[in-house]
């Protein structure tokens, strides 16, 4: 058997998100307390469904917190950190509510960070923001939290503005091009 490096690394990115997407479900919504051994033992039943051994499991779950994806609070409560809901950002999203607004990102982020540039671009992009004019985003859902979670994971926090607006003078331009994307 061949070993395919980038196979392997796909396959351990397919494993991450779907852990992580695991224990996101298992909060429910986002006022949902998980404790450390309920995770433990709803995640051990559910990678048992793939012939993964419970020891296995534990190493899945403590490489998740050591990797900055779970944390521990008080009252041994689990809690996901803003890497994880980045990491699943279309599931987070998903769960998320229309509320009439309209948020607004607009950022300015110099040439030498480019990489960060391109990932928050994508961040934000699966988050539902479309662009509107050259450097002006917009988006129905109310996801500020996880904007902020992108621009500081990906260190451009300082040339980010995130607004949210009730009402513009382009919100006909707004409705169409956000309605144009979900008909395509």
């Amino acid at each position: 058997m061949v070993h395919n490096p980038k196979l392997s690394q796909i396959a351990m990115q397919w494993c991450l998100e779907k852990s992580i997407g695991f224990i996101f479900d298992l909060f429910g919504n986002r006022n949902k307390k998980v404790t450390r051994d309920e995770l433990n033992r709803r995640f051990q039943e559910e990678v048992a469904r793939f012939q993964i051994s419970g020891r296995q499991a534990n190493k899945m779950l403590y490489d998740l917190k050591r990797r900055d994806y779970i944390s521990y609070a008080e009252g041994d409560s689990v809690v996901l950190t803003d890497k994880a809901k980045i990491k699943i950002i279309d599931k987070v999203v998903d769960t998320t509510r229309k509320d009439g607004k309209v948020r607004f990102v607009s950022f300015d982020i110099p040439e030498s960070k480019r990489n960060d540039r391109d990932c928050f671009r994508l961040a934000i992009k699966r988050m539902g923001f479309r662009q509107i004019q050259k450097s002006l985003w917009a988006c129905q859902y109310n996801i500020g939290d996880l904007v902020e979670a992108a621009a500081s994971i990906y260190d451009v926090s300082d040339y980010v503005a995130y607004f949210v607006s009730e009402k513009s003078n382009i919100d006909a331009h707004i409705s169409k091009i956000l309605h144009e994307d979900k008909s395509n």
